[in-house]
């Protein structure tokens, strides 16, 4: 899935969709890989599955990310969904 990052907010949480990507803020610091490993967190946290079930495939320096997530994509689809909001706005 598309992710763009927002690093340094004041808490971490999904923001909504931006551009076709799943906006996240986080709220570590972009040094030495902590708001990437926070984001992936979030992400297995709200799609419901475990911490090793989240990788980051691209972007590992950018703010926009290319995740991969394993498990039943309708599950993981509902639970993102349930996240972020049925409208795309943010929880």
């Amino acid at each position: 899935m598309a992710v763009k990052a927002v690093p340094r907010s004041s808490a971490t949480g999904a923001a909504g969709v931006q551009a076709g990507a799943l906006r996240v803020r986080i709220a570590a610091p972009p040094h030495a890989g902590r708001s990437n490993a926070a984001l992936c967190g979030y992400l297995a946290d709200a799609a419901g599955v475990r911490p090793a079930a989240v990788r980051l495939r691209r972007g590992s320096s950018g703010a926009r990310k290319l995740i991969e997530v394993d498990g039943d994509a309708d599950a993981i689809a509902r639970n993102l969904v349930a996240a972020v909001g049925a409208d795309g706005q943010g929880a």
